[in-house]
């Protein structure tokens, strides 16, 4: 199933998507309901942030062609990155007027339905309500400058997702691509992630609990791309018909 939170008419509401029809649903995106038997078309409705997390938790160098020269980890590397920073599937990423290398970063997103602690990998992916896309947007001038990634990381803007979550994405082996303005920048698969989505989400639940809404960025793969203004960010997840396209303009502050 799709699962969105959309506003419409000046409402916010929780859909199920199907095509290009917008199903209203009871209940909550992680928890819901039956079908009020409201419908409406995509093109009436605007996207809002999938959940409303406490906290986005991002992995470091998750696959071995975007790690490069650099010694690959042997364990999953976790980071922050703040709510504040998140943006919707169609909202503008802006570009700092001084930031001169910004990049996107095309990834899987997990989507937690349930506070986690301390689990095994093993029973890891049973706290996941389902998979979106996300673009996890960095200044890597920002990077390379600065002894923490606070502004790389987390400016305004910097951590789109959406549109919606999919229930039935399969981590273990799923499609990630990346474009900036039509062009491929990035494609692989989660079946070449170096740590799996399950010993991520295990490892960051030993040291600080997961709870409900919480996203969990996976990992970026191969050579990413710098953006400029007039671009558009596209990340592609999933396989068939459980596909989550993510799409933003980029725009020079």
């Amino acid at each position: 199933m799709k699962i969105a939170r959309i506003e419409a008419n000046g409402r916010n509401l929780l859909a199920r998507i199907e095509g290009d029809q917008a199903f209203v649903l009871d209940g909550s995106i992680l928890s819901p309901g039956d079908d009020t038997g409201e419908s409406m078309s995509l093109s009436d409705l605007r996207f809002l942030v999938p959940t409303d997390p406490s906290k986005i938790v991002a992995i470091g160098i998750n696959y071995m062609d975007h790690a490069g020269d650099r010694v690959a980890p042997t364990e999953p590397q976790p980071f922050l990155k703040t709510p504040s920073s998140l943006i919707a599937h169609g909202e503008a990423i802006i570009l700092p007027p001084d930031s001169t290398n910004v990049h996107m970063e095309a990834e899987l997103v997990a989507v937690m339905n349930s506070t986690c602690s301390k689990v095994s990998p093993d029973d890891a992916l049973n706290y996941v309500v389902g998979y979106t896309a996300g673009n996890d947007v960095s200044g890597r001038d920002w990077q390379q400058a600065d002894l923490q990634w606070w502004r790389a990381k987390s400016s305004d803007t910097f951590t789109a997702v959406g549109p919606w979550l999919d229930t039935e994405i399969d981590p273990w082996t799923t499609r990630i691509e990346g474009r900036i303005s039509g062009k491929t920048q990035q494609e692989s698969n989660t079946s070449l992630l170096i740590n799996s989505i399950a010993d991520c989400i295990s490892r960051i639940s030993h040291y600080m609990t997961l709870e409900a809404g919480d996203l969990v960025f996976t990992g970026t793969p191969g050579t990413t791309g710098m953006i400029v203004d007039g671009d558009t960010c596209e990340v592609e997840v999933g396989e068939k018909k459980n596909v989550v396209l993510l799409s933003n303009p980029v725009i020079q502050g």
